[in-house]
């Protein structure tokens, strides 16, 4: 026994765990695309359960909105405080109002309430489905000829949609207020200067792009939540790494398409 742990090799490899990595990458975005066609031919038939879309929508929303309050309030006083006593140097304090609520539209506020659901209910999502599997629920579904997809994804997809754009837009209000607050704190920016600021930068493409990535966001966090907690394999010790893996993809995710909508999406003003 001594000798065979001796004889082990203990070095780390790196292109074998690159590789393996890679590998267990592609094989989860493969899954991830067939559940996503899968769940979307559910939706158009409308061959869903609407009273658990209607659950998965207060478990998804109104169970965030605090939170996500929190959250968007420190962030709006944090972005609002420092914009506001750099452009003060400059001269240039009726800007102050459009530039917060530029941030707050195409950044802030879906990246928040992306990031906050990713981890409040990304995590829960993939550690009950995880559990079902292992518990052989997934199986009892399956032999009743019940689709696992149909019964757990679509309901959660529908209701993260709408969801997280409700979500988004309640972070960008929560952040604007804190920024009308600071600004005139920080400034002594009078809150009709700061609005009307925020009328003249705001342009409709900006609410587009905010309700792009807010749809983005939410099919990432759903499917992805969805894909590892059903291909989860093993025991205790699996639900727990397929928790991991889901606050680690969704949220790495998040930002990577939140950078390609933005340059995609970008222009002139």
């Amino acid at each position: 026994m001594t000798s065979a742990l001796k004889n082990r090799k203990t070095w780390f490899n790196p292109w074998l765990f690159f590789e393996e990595q890679v590998t267990v990458g592609i094989e989860l975005i493969g899954q991830v695309i067939r559940m996503w066609i899968a769940t979307m031919g559910y939706i158009v038939r409308g061959d869903f359960d609407h009273i658990e879309t209607w659950r998965q929508a207060y478990m998804i929303g109104v169970k965030s909105f605090v939170v996500v309050a929190i959250t968007a309030l420190f962030t709006g006083f944090a972005m609002s405080l420092q914009i506001s006593r750099e452009l003060v140097l400059f001269g240039a304090d009726t800007a102050i109002g459009g530039v917060v609520s530029l941030a707050l539209i195409r950044e802030i506020g879906p990246i928040t309430a992306g990031v906050m659901v990713a981890g409040r209910v990304g995590s829960s999502v993939a550690a009950e489905l995880a559990t079902m599997v292992v518990t052989e629920q997934i199986d009892a579904l399956k032999v009743m000829r019940v689709s696992p997809i149909q019964f757990l994804v679509v309901p959660r997809y529908i209701a993260g949609l709408v969801m997280m754009s409700v979500l988004s837009v309640y972070a960008m209000a929560i952040g604007l207020v804190a920024g009308v607050y600071i600004a005139g704190v920080a400034a002594n920016l009078p809150a009709a200067t700061f609005l009307d600021s925020v009328k003249q930068t705001i342009l409709d493409r900006d609410f587009l792009t905010h309700f792009l990535k807010s749809e983005i966001n939410a099919t990432i966090v759903i499917m992805f939540s969805c894909a590892i907690g059903l291909n989860t394999r093993g025991g205790a010790e699996d639900v727990g790494i397929a928790t991991t893996r889901t606050v680690v993809w969704t949220m790495t995710l998040i930002f990577v398409f939140n950078y390609i909508v933005t340059s995609l999406t970008y222009a002139p003003r």
